[in-house]
């Protein structure tokens, strides 16, 4: 019994042991296949990541004419499946059109002629819209703000006459706008840019033409914001904007084309390559000119105040006023040598240290000014001869300004500067006010025995003999006549000529 036991269970480990010989090469085999897929996997790069999907085009507003108005009671259809349109509604008619059109499926709303006291955009209604337009109405009044993650792609609310005060001051209603690409606000009466809609990483397209009192500085900001390659202003060449100009005391405020701030954006950047460097200038487009056969905007170069001891190098290109007034500028070589100043027509050097203007002497500027302004600088002598050329070939718009200044008055002042400055006192407005160094007062007032003096010699006393001469004379021819009389009328000579010795002439007189 034990060994039949025993050799069953011998056949069977036997057996046991068979099968697993005949299976180690597969399962061998297919560890090996699971060992070299994993290595394979490890050692493959990971998966490239996805390129971003470019940014869908600008969606086009809907928006339909009024010859597709509803001609019923509601004032508003379904134009199709997704769309509807409304006219000439007020805030009651709004309310019952919507609410009887609106349903999950309309994605696009147009609104034309809505005189709406309060229009509230945070309502249910608009939640779904991607396109909402309010055209050609009167809101009074916008309250509330569009809901998160709203869906407006494209928002046209133009010609509503909408101001800044239309809208809630703590309130920004586009906040939330986050899928807005399109927004047409022109055509209305705004005071206020919406920065909050460019300041994002979006492409938009603002449309803001009409709305001629929006400050520049709001558009300057948008411009060279980090995003303002996002920003494109539909209707470029009709949009304008409100510029502030300021002169000490004086306010005003210009309309200008918004492309002026593109130039001035360009203009800024070419004010930096001033130098010093250490100098900040202020550059403004002056005006457009013709300058070398084209077109061009001049510029206006503002230096004053700086601390400047020479003139500033490389102005901007087409500089055409420069004003260095208020430094410590000693010297005018730089309006000679500096190619930049070119096309520089107005020079204002006021409170300076200038000695003279020799230096100008030559210059393209000496030839084209229209204004030369140096005031209260430290000329003491005025070179005639640089600027009287420029006199006799110039027309009545050139102007010199010298007053403030004390020079060295001599008799060649009086003889020579004094009836200079009267022959051309049309160029020389304030002329009157050149004074004399030494408390001899204006030039124009310079007597010639103030300042002509030469020493004396024998010379000068040649006239008081002559007269003396002349009066000996005189007297003379009276005495004589009058003894002639006195012997005619009494028959005897005076004391003097009876007792004169006679004379071979004397019968001349018997």
């Amino acid at each position: 019994m034990t060994s039949k036991h025993f050799s069953f269970f011998d056949v069977s480990a036997w057996g046991l042991v068979l099968c697993l010989l005949l299976h180690v090469p597969a399962l061998e085999t297919r560890v090996d296949e699971l060992e070299q897929a994993a290595l394979k996997y490890r050692e493959q790069p990971p998966p490239p990541t996805p390129a971003p999907p470019p940014p869908p085009a600008s969606p086009r507003c809907f928006h339909r004419s009024r010859a597709d108005c509803p001609t019923d009671s509601l004032k508003c259809k379904l134009v199709d499946p997704t769309s509807v349109f409304c006219c000439d509604v007020d805030s009651f008619r709004l309310r019952e059109g919507l609410g009887a059109t609106m349903t999950q499926n309309i994605t696009n709303l147009h609104v034309l002629n809505a005189e709406v006291d309060e229009l509230d955009i945070s309502q249910s209604v608009y939640r779904r819209l991607t396109s909402m337009a309010l055209t050609d109405g009167n809101i009074g009044k916008i309250t509330g703000q569009f809901r998160k993650y709203s869906s407006i792609a494209c928002l046209n609310i133009s010609n509503n006459n909408l101001s800044s005060a239309t809208f809630q001051p703590s309130v920004r209603p586009f906040a939330y706008l986050y899928n807005l690409s399109v927004l047409d606000a022109s055509a209305n009466n705004l005071t206020e840019f919406p920065l909050s809609l460019v300041h994002s990483n979006r492409k938009i397209s603002v449309d803001l033409s009409g709305n001629k009192y929006l400050p520049c500085k709001h558009f300057q900001r948008a411009m060279e914001s980090n995003n303002s390659s996002l920003v494109t202003f539909a209707n470029y060449n009709k949009t304008y904007c409100a510029l502030d100009l300021r002169f000490n005391w004086f306010k005003d405020v210009q309309i200008v084309q918004i492309d002026h701030l593109r130039v001035q954006r360009e203009l800024n950047a070419s004010c930096r390559n001033i130098k010093p460097s250490s100098v900040v200038c202020t550059c403004v487009a002056e005006r457009l000119e013709l300058l070398a056969g084209e077109v061009t905007n001049s510029v206006a170069v503002d230096c004053s105040r700086r601390h400047l001891k020479e003139m500033p190098l490389n102005l901007p290109l087409n500089t055409v006023k420069l004003n260095v007034s208020y430094n410590n500028i000693t010297s005018l070589q730089a309006v000679g040598d500096d190619p930049s100043y070119e096309h520089l027509r107005q020079l204002i050097a006021d409170h300076n240290d200038i000695p003279n203007i020799v230096e100008l002497e030559g210059t393209k500027f000496i030839d084209n000014f229209m204004l030369f302004s140096i005031n209260h600088n430290k000329l003491k002598t005025i070179h005639t001869y640089v600027l009287s050329n420029k006199f006799d070939t110039t027309g009545p718009y050139t102007t010199v300004s010298l007053a403030g200044n004390y020079i060295h008055c001599d008799c060649n002042t009086e003889k020579v500067l004094k009836p200079w400055l009267a022959e051309n006192s049309k160029y020389i407005t304030d002329y009157k006010s050149l004074e004399c160094q030494d408390g001899l007062g204006p030039v124009y007032d310079l007597a010639e025995f103030q300042v002509c003096h030469t020493p004396r010699d024998w010379t000068d006393y040649i006239y008081y003999i002559i007269g003396l001469e002349v009066l000996t004379l005189v007297l003379l021819i009276s005495k004589v006549s009058y003894d002639y009389w006195v012997f005619k009328t009494a028959g005897y000579l005076p004391w003097p000529a009876n007792k004169m010795p006679r004379l071979p002439c004397d019968w001349l007189c018997e």
